[in-house]
C-alpha cells in the first residue's frame, strides 16, 4: 500500500468515528451497512439463482432435473433467510442504538 492509501484510510475512519458520536450518525451508518449488505446478498443470490436455473435448463434426465430444482429451491430459501436475518439484525441494531 502506498502512503496515500493509508492517508485515505485514516481520513475515512476519522470521519466514521466522528459521525458515530451522535446517535443520528450511528443510525445512518447502521442503515448504510444494512443496505449495502442487502445489495451484496441480493446480487449473490441472483447470480446463484441464474446458475441453478441454467442447470435446470441444461439437465438431461429426470434425476438431473430434480437435482437442479432442489438446488434452485435451496438457493431461494437460503437467500430469503439470509437477507431477512440481515435486515432484522440491522433493525435490531437501530433499536438498540436509539
Amino acid at each position: 500500500m502506498r502512503i496515500r492509501h493509508w492517508i485515505f484510510a485514516v481520513a475515512a475512519s476519522s470521519l466514521v468515528m466522528a459521525s458515530a458520536r451522535d446517535p443520528t450518525g450511528r443510525v445512518v451508518m447502521i442503515v448504510f451497512v444494512t443496505g449495502l449488505g442487502e445489495a451484496v446478498f441480493g446480487t449473490a443470490a441472483l447470480l446463484a439463482l441464474f446458475q441453478t436455473v441454467g442447470a435446470l435448463g441444461g439437465a438431461k434426465g429426470l434425476a438431473a432435473q430434480a437435482h437442479a430444482l432442489a438446488a434452485t429451491s435451496a438457493v431461494l430459501v437460503a437467500a430469503a433467510a439470509l437477507m431477512a436475518a440481515w435486515l432484522f439484525a440491522g433493525a435490531w441494531f437501530v433499536s438498540v442504538t436509539v
